[in-house]
């Protein structure tokens, strides 16, 4: 899980500005965490569900429950 993540996911995301975390793999259920456009660009659905869903799914199969949570991005204070 963490190799797709890190290997194929991570800088494929991060070309678009993205990023993507592993946070939870259960039995059942597996839990990332996306930021960026990921998150909340105008494409940010067709990404997590044709691209990461897909990709996650290919490791744990199609009975378990693939979950992304958005982050919301942090505000870059000007200094």
């Amino acid at each position: 899980m963490q190799r797709v993540i890190d290997d194929v996911l991570g800088p494929l995301l991060q070309k678009d500005e993205s990023s993507i975390e592993l946070l939870d793999v259960g039995e059942d259920e597996v839990v990332v965490r996306v930021t960026g456009r990921a998150a909340f660009g105008v494409g940010a659905e067709f990404v997590r569900s044709g691209v990461i869903e897909p990709a996650l799914r290919k490791v744990v199969g199609k009975d378990c429950t693939i979950r992304i949570e958005k982050a919301i991005p942090k505000v870059k204070r000007r200094g």
